[in-house]
């Protein structure tokens, strides 16, 4: 078994961004309406990427759900990308509580992969993150967020490795078959999700930038510690802590995950105490409807 050595190094990808409000127009593409289906694959930290034909030119990029935006690209790729209107500046925090400035565009329509994504914003790339134990360095890759699939729904499977993209097709009122809901906020800060611990409740944002769930020493009010082994495995649990945690789907099913407890100061995470991360997404099946504002995880799923 191969242990993690820098199993933290890397936790997030957030990015709390200040959006436009202004709107743009739509333009139509004939024919792009059906569903896609792409590969992923996973980097060293554990965090899923998909390569994406943007406007004819393929890019290699992270799918984050803990980032804002639609697309963060590099400059070089966002020059080739027609009809881009210039939105305004606005300011991004990591983790770490980092400010960095940039520069939100915004296109109208966009051919990603044969199907038109309407109203995205793309933003230049710049690295980001948190490096607990000093150890790796940032990820260098463009970035896929939550406003590139804002009117669509996304499968993300964990099990097949693999990322489907359609137009929203879930029944209202009801979960798809083997999928239990979860409730959740939409929020400046991400998708935030409710959770139980020692009867106090904490809100943690879903993440697939983040390599394992975690949750800020400061904020638990009281707690059970356990080994981290209970989060990931193949994890080097030297000088690591965790606890146990309780997630409640939408009919009150309760489900257990485990979150490594991380030192520092968050003041800058305002209500946010910590993120959902890959460690509960592993070997699961995640369907995500942005357009109902539903999201259902597969009720079994893969051991490790």
């Amino acid at each position: 078994m191969i242990k993690f050595n820098y199993w933290l190094s890397v936790l997030s990808f957030f990015a709390l961004a200040i959006l436009s409000k202004n709107s743009v127009a739509n333009n139509s593409i004939d024919n792009l309406e059906k569903p896609i289906t792409l590969k992923l694959s996973f980097d060293k930290y554990s965090v899923p990427y998909s390569t994406f034909i943007i406007d004819g030119q393929p890019v290699y990029a992270m799918i984050d759900t803990g980032s804002s935006m639609g697309f963060y690209l590099y400059e070089s790729q966002i020059n080739k990308i027609k009809g881009l209107k210039k939105e305004n500046i606005y300011h991004s925090t990591d983790l770490t509580g980092k400010v960095q400035k940039n520069i939100k565009y915004s296109v109208s329509s966009l051919n990603v992969n044969n199907m038109e994504f309407k109203n995205v914003s793309i933003t230049p790339f710049k690295p980001w993150g948190l490096l607990v134990y000093k150890k790796g360095n940032l990820p260098d890759k463009p970035v896929v967020g939550l406003d590139a699939f804002k009117d669509k729904q996304i499968t993300l499977d964990y099990i097949s490795n693999s990322l489907t993209i359609k137009n929203s097709v879930t029944d209202k009122n009801k979960p798809p078959k083997g999928f239990t809901e979860l409730p959740f906020q939409r929020s400046s800060s991400g998708m935030v999700f409710d959770v139980e611990l020692s009867g106090h409740k904490y809100h943690m944002i879903l993440d697939t930038g983040a390599t394992v769930s975690m949750i800020w020493r400061e904020r638990l009010k009281a707690y059970a510690p356990t080994s981290c082994l209970v989060v990931n495995p193949e994890m080097d649990n030297k000088g690591c802590e965790a606890t146990m945690l309780t997630v409640k789907s939408v009919t009150g099913k309760a489900e257990q995950f485990g979150a490594v407890i991380v030192d520092g100061h968050f003041q800058h995470m305002g209500k946010i105490d910590g993120l959902l991360g890959n460690s509960f997404l592993r070997n699961r099946k995640l369907i995500i409807d942005f357009k109902n504002k539903k999201v259902f995880f597969s009720d079994e799923h893969r051991k490790a």
